[in-house]
């Protein structure tokens, strides 16, 4: 039996003890950061692993939240999240692109996502991953082709750190990681007060 706390069970078929080891640690380090109101994306975190924020919604994705299917979802207006949290989960959700423009609507101005995810790793030996990137969906669940970088950014959410987390060689192909937290663009953020203020002026002139 495994005597640390678990992953989600596809991580446990695809991963050796060393590379869960690794990977406890680095989502401790992520998670630590999590603060506020926090949507915990996927299979869930143990709860210590979440103490400073000040409540924990759970949902199996975003877009389950912001659609009213998750947890909790009665309260997932847009905006309404602090910090997101996607650890092994952005890699494995069917539609991207949709997942993330439910997280960018859901985070605060200020809010942020912080995700620890496998990605692709260019240069030698690419193309030999991406064959066997399919064994690797039927195991984990995990698509680890994608270029999740850029996906965050081609849904209008500004990476404001990363760093990558290189596996030993018996992990392959699973190799890289990246661990990193990503806001909303200023534009977007702009947008969104400017619509507050403009809800905030009309409910005062209707009570004028």
């Amino acid at each position: 039996m495994d005597p640390l706390p678990p992953f989600p069970s596809g991580v446990l078929r695809a991963l050796p003890p060393v590379a869960r080891a690794v990977l406890r640690e680095q989502r401790r380090r992520l998670l630590g950061r999590a603060e506020g109101r926090v949507l915990d994306l996927g299979d869930g975190t143990e709860p210590e692993l979440l103490a400073r924020a000040d409540e924990v919604v759970r949902a199996r994705t975003a877009a389950a939240a912001a659609l009213g299917d998750a947890p909790g979802a009665e309260h997932a207006a847009d905006g309404s999240f602090d910090t997101i949290v996607s650890v092994l989960h952005l890699a494995a959700v069917p539609d991207l692109p949709t997942e993330l423009a439910a997280v960018r609507r859901l985070l605060t101005p200020e809010g942020r996502l912080l995700f620890l995810e496998p990605v692709r790793q260019p240069g030698f030996g690419h193309r030999l991953r991406s064959a066997a990137s399919p064994m690797v969906r039927v195991v984990s669940g995990w698509e680890i082709d994608r270029d999740l970088p850029l996906a965050i950014r081609a849904n209008h959410l500004t990476i404001v750190d990363i760093e990558r987390i290189n596996m030993p060689p018996v992990v392959w192909p699973i190799r890289t990681f990246i661990l990193g937290a990503a806001t909303r663009r200023p534009a977007d953020v702009t947008d969104a007060n400017a619509a507050a203020g403009d809800a905030g002026t009309a409910t005062s002139q209707e009570h004028q």
